[in-house]
Parts: structure tokens; sequence; C-alpha cells
């Protein structure tokens, strides 16, 4: 193997983290073409190679990639706590940020309050990945992810966070005549989640009113358009239908109690020193859930 110039895993990090070659010139300064050169120098130095691009045209870190990247990231939090004792540091937090979460937790809570986080961090690119998928933090498919329940996966080399709590109250079309709510099927999800909470709270309601499920989705934000083109009733986050002036709150009769459900930030242990991730980290903890 040949003797490689540590000066070039920025350029590593910068591609991983912005996934396109001008993004990443554009973040260090430099153009896409010295990227693409740095890198290949940096491929021929350790005899593998590092980024294979997709077909989205985003260049994605090989498994090798991967490894290196941890170790990468460990030197550039060690060369930026040497700044800040050299006194080269700066409050400024720059770079990107990716961070996932299921879409009605990104259009609905983390787009209106996003200028807070972009006021106080202008320099801060953030990437909001709307997914209902979870996304492996240990490949860096995310930095951060955002998700409804405790995580019972991520691995050893992951975090979670409980940010709070969102309780979930019934609603209908504000549109509707409330004369026609008794009348209105309830929208509930399909068997593959039929163990979510509003999922078994929705079942058990609609039995005991004997009314049938009107329409059967995956996802709360699919739920929520179902609601607003007025083809039923269903469970949405309360913080949601008090903002959303096409919606309306009811009280059916008789029926059980609203359920609510944690929201977890789950993140990756060798990331915790970039500013960049711990700027987020903090804007999420902020937000208000309820």
């Amino acid at each position: 193997m040949q003797r490689h110039d540590w000066n070039d895993l920025k350029y590593l990090l910068a591609l991983h983290r912005e996934g396109k070659l001008t993004e990443a010139g554009r973040t260090v300064g430099v153009s896409d073409t010295t990227v693409a050169r740095r890198l290949k120098t940096l491929e021929e130095a350790l005899a593998t190679k590092l980024f294979l691009r997709s077909a989205n045209g985003r260049y994605e870190p090989t498994d090798a990639a991967l490894q290196i990247l941890s170790l990468a990231e460990s030197i550039e939090a060690s060369h930026a706590a040497i700044s800040a004792i050299s006194g080269e540091s700066t409050n400024t937090v720059s770079g990107s940020v990716r961070l996932s979460a299921v879409p009605v937790i990104v259009n609905r809570f983390l787009v209106p309050q996003l200028p807070l986080l972009t006021r106080l961090h202008p320099d801060l690119k953030v990437e909001l990945v709307p997914s209902s998928d979870n996304l492996d933090l240990s490949k860096r498919e995310a930095d951060l992810s955002v998700r409804f329940a405790r995580p019972s996966d991520g691995g050893l080399r992951t975090k979670a966070q409980k940010l709070g709590e969102v309780s979930f109250v019934a609603c209908a079309a504000s549109c509707i005549s409330p004369k026609q709510y008794g009348t209105l099927g309830w929208i509930t999800y399909n068997e593959a989640h039929s163990r979510l909470r509003q999922a078994r709270w929705l079942e058990s309601t609609a039995k005991s009113e004997n009314l049938r499920a009107g329409l059967r989705v995956t996802d709360v934000e699919t739920a929520l358009q179902a609601v607003v083109a007025g083809i039923g009733k269903t469970l949405l986050p309360r913080a949601v239908v008090l903002s959303d002036p096409r919606l309306r709150a009811i009280e059916p009769k008789d029926c059980a109690k609203f359920p609510s459900r944690e929201v977890w930030m789950l993140s990756h242990v060798d990331q915790t020193s970039r500013a960049s991730i711990t700027a987020a980290k903090e804007w999420l903890m902020s937000l208000s859930w309820h």
C-alpha cells in the first residue's frame, strides 16, 4: 500500500455527507474535479474502491469506505478539538446533516419548525428524508433518525434518546357537518401495521360502532390526506389537527381514551463530536411534540 495524505480524508467525509461531487467541493471550498482527483489518489493509496455511483446520481460508500469513515470522523473530531484549544475554532456551525423520519413527522413537525434551526445556524445544510423505512445509521444512510416508539434495533453503535410523546385525537374534515360524523367510516391501517397503537384503537372503535373501515392505509400522512378529502375520520396527532384549518377534532361517543406514541431519536455514537450533528440534536430536543 502506498503512503497517503490524511488531508484527503476530508474529501472522503464531504462526499459521503453530500453524496455529490459538486456539493462536496462546495463544502470544502474546492472544485468537483479536485474532489474526484483527491479521492482517486486516496483509493490508489489504499488499494480499494471507496465509492460507487448509484442510479440516482449519488455516490454511495463501499464497505471499505464505511470502515474508514468511522476513523476519519475520529480524526476530524481530534482536529477540531486541537483547533479549539489553539483558538482557531469559531462558533459557526457548518457542514450538513441528513435526518430521516416518517413522512408525517417530517411534514408536520420538522418542516414548520426548521426555521428555528436555520436562523441559528445559517451555514448548516439540512437534508430531510421522509421515509417509513428504518434507515441504517451504521451504513451512514442517515445521520439522525426520528421514530415513533423506542427502536428495538440499531446495533451497539447507535444511541436512542426519547424526545417526547405525541398524543392522538379523532378528527374529520372541517368542511363536513358534525351531523355526518356518526356515519363516516373510520380510516384504519392495513394488516402489516395493525399493531400500531392508533391502529388498535381504530379497529376496536370501528367494531363497537358497527362501522366498516372506509379505507386502510400504511402511514399517518396518507390517513391525513384521506381525511381532508372527506373519505372518513381517523386518529391524527393532536398538534397536527389543531394547526391545520382543514381538520376538526371530534369526540366519538363512549370511545376509549385516545392513545399516544413516544418519539425517539436515533444517532450513531461515532458522530457525537460533529458540530452539525450536535446542533441538529439540540434542535430536535427543543421541539414541542404535544
